[in-house]
């Protein structure tokens, strides 16, 4: 593994980022549920109220929530800084963000209108929270450091997403106003899925796989040109587009644009410095495979839409699976195979040096991350996300394979939950008994 230019020593509670990781499996499982309970139904159109629920059940209670807590492991190691506000905070948010999630996905099942209305209120607290959060740090004078320089357009870019998302979700809440939602969907699932998506798998692909496959060094030169021209490229769609099909010119160059990151970080992977054999690093493969996928697929429906106009639902609907279950979620949970560990050894082997004896017992209670997650493990949980993943594909053009779909995504996510709390305990577990050792004092008076 190379650590080079991370402060170790500044590295936030593990209880901070964890109770987001082990938060999330949960509200995937709710979405796997969801899927073996409708049905074939699930697949009827992205706009049924069962569909949508699905989506932010996978986008918000998922993506969003591991996303947040990777950014507080993330940058305080990378920048030697903590984000502001501490555990108290974090709860706030936290809490928020989880009433919110649950508050909004009943809402679209049940069409209680109250519950929109405690969706919009507890997300947008959530959301604005942290987002306050982050202001400090964004407005430091940082600029020579690349993960500040993409989180800031990171947090613009969400800032539009969540934007678009409070005003759609105030249509819903607000059946009276004149806000016609349907405008907006559209460029809310640009900005999220191809925007936030796509440019923090780009900020956290920089700095983990280098750091953990030992490849060549992203080029930072390149990172930044790519997000400014991605930026660039959304807000011309967004203004020129009525919606998101239109616009041929912005939608190749944005096309490109993804391409090149998407084979540019293929290449890296492939030059990987440590040869052995690490399962994690198929998580971003597949990843970055289903980038090109949609890409390829986008272009053959744009190019014959007439004659596949019949198909223009399964399109769709194919396009978010994609993104969502290939895109987004395979780079997520490669992710958390390797930072999950990597919290808890630090934090582990800190607390070994302020208590020494503890590093002398045999067998020893901190050896090296494999302890968190094993490589089986992870083995195990890339069959079951491949799987899952291909037989969700494959149930949109075949219905009847829908509930076998959602019971592999139901085993998916359960595996990875399991996981996260075997690695909490884990945590817990060698904390009492580094504990028991007594703390030794340093006095570096002269």
């Amino acid at each position: 593994m190379n650590t080079r230019g991370l402060s170790l020593n500044t590295i936030p509670p593990v209880l901070i980022p964890l109770r987001f990781f082990l938060a999330a499996p949960f509200f995937a499982i709710l979405a796997a549920l969801l899927v073996l309970y409708h049905g074939p139904q699930i697949w009827t159109s992205r706009w049924s109220f069962s569909t949508l629920a699905l989506t932010h059940l996978l986008t918000l209670g998922f993506m969003l929530m591991i996303m947040i807590g990777a950014l507080y492991q993330f940058i305080p190691v990378m920048i030697g800084r903590l984000i502001p506000g501490g555990s108290r905070l974090v709860a706030l948010i936290h809490a928020a963000l989880i009433i919110g999630i649950v508050s909004l996905t009943s809402a679209f099942l049940t069409q209680i209108n109250g519950l929109y209305w405690l969706a919009l209120a507890s997300l947008g607290l959530s959301l604005s929270l942290f987002s306050l959060s982050l202001l400090p740090l964004l407005m430091a004078k940082l600029n020579d450091h690349l993960i500040v320089f993409l989180i800031r357009i990171l947090f613009f870019v969400l800032l539009i997403t969540i934007g678009l998302g409070l005003l759609m979700l105030l249509a819903y809440a607000y059946p009276e106003s004149d806000i016609v939602f349907r405008l907006y969907t559209d460029r809310h699932a640009l900005w999220g899925l191809v925007g936030w998506v796509v440019l923090l798998i780009l900020a956290v692909s920089s700095q983990v796989i280098p750091m953990f496959f030992v490849t060549p060094e992203f080029s930072v030169r390149y990172l930044k040109l790519l997000s400014l021209f991605i930026l660039l490229t959304l807000s011309a769609i967004s203004v020129e587009a009525e919606w998101f099909l239109s616009g041929e010119l912005f939608h190749l160059i944005l096309s490109l644009e993804l391409v090149f990151f998407s084979v540019y970080t293929l290449r890296l992977i492939n030059q990987r410095k440590r040869k052995l054999a690490d399962v994690t690093i198929n998580f971003f493969r597949l990843s970055l495979l289903s980038l090109l996928i949609v890409i390829a697929y986008w272009w053959m429906f744009y190019l014959w839409s007439d004659a596949l106009a019949e198909m223009k639902n399964q399109f769709e609907l194919t396009l978010g699976v994609l993104l969502i279950y290939g895109l987004a979620l395979s780079a997520i949970i490669g992710m958390l195979q390797k930072i999950v560990p990597f919290l808890i050894y630090l934090n582990l082997q800190n607390l070994s040096f302020k208590h020494p004896q503890a590093m002398s017992v045999k067998p020893r209670l901190v050896l090296h991350m494999k302890q968190v997650i094993s490589t089986e493990q992870s083995q195990t949980q890339f069959i079951l996300h491949i799987n899952s993943f291909m037989l969700l594909i494959i149930s949109i053009y075949q219905p009847q394979l829908v509930r076998i779909a959602g019971l592999a995504m139901l085993l998916n996510f359960l595996w990875l939950a399991y996981v996260l709390f075997k690695g909490f305990l884990f945590f817990n577990k060698n904390k009492r008994a580094i504990l028991q050792f007594p703390e030794m004092k340093m006095d570096f008076g002269l």
